[in-house]
């Protein structure tokens, strides 16, 4: 897969180049054709290669409810999304959380790019409208954020 990266509040750095070059070069190492309706087959063959890096399962937010995001590993919270374009705003709220109450230092967010949103189906969440809104939000989300495009 061809990849894409854009950082929030210099999520570049604060994810260290030892657990992030591992997930960017199974990415990009990784053939899969992206068409109409492969979203959830793309969600399923990277969420195996994270737990193949050592990534864990879905992870609470909050031990009182079962709100969770895609894995973490140490302090490093992850979220991969492939589906619709609303879910976005609940995944960087419950990232804002775990950074508010010290269980993450920074973040990994994976998502498709606009081209392969668009050639999955109609309102899939995309890397460059989520770029934009973190700017937009960059005052309330303050989490360091990676945020890597697929394609």
């Amino acid at each position: 897969m061809r990849i894409v990266i854009s950082s929030h509040h210099f999520g570049d750095r604060a994810v260290s180049s030892e657990d992030s070059e591992p997930i960017l070069s199974a990415l990009k190492d990784t053939e899969f054709e992206i068409i109409q309706g492969s979203a959830t087959r793309l969600r399923k063959i990277i969420i195996g290669l994270l737990f193949n890096l050592g990534w864990s399962d879905k992870t609470r937010i909050d031990s009182s409810n079962d709100i969770t995001i895609t894995s973490m590993k140490g302090d490093i919270a992850l979220c991969l999304q492939t589906g619709n374009v609303s879910r976005f705003y609940a995944d960087i709220l419950k990232l804002q959380t775990l950074y508010i109450k010290d269980k993450a230092s920074s973040a990994i967010y994976i998502l498709p790019t606009k081209n392969a949103a668009l050639r999955m189906g109609s309102n899939i969440v995309n890397f460059e409208r989520f770029v934009e809104e973190l700017n937009l939000y960059k005052h309330t989300i303050t989490i360091p954020i990676l945020i890597i495009g697929v394609e």
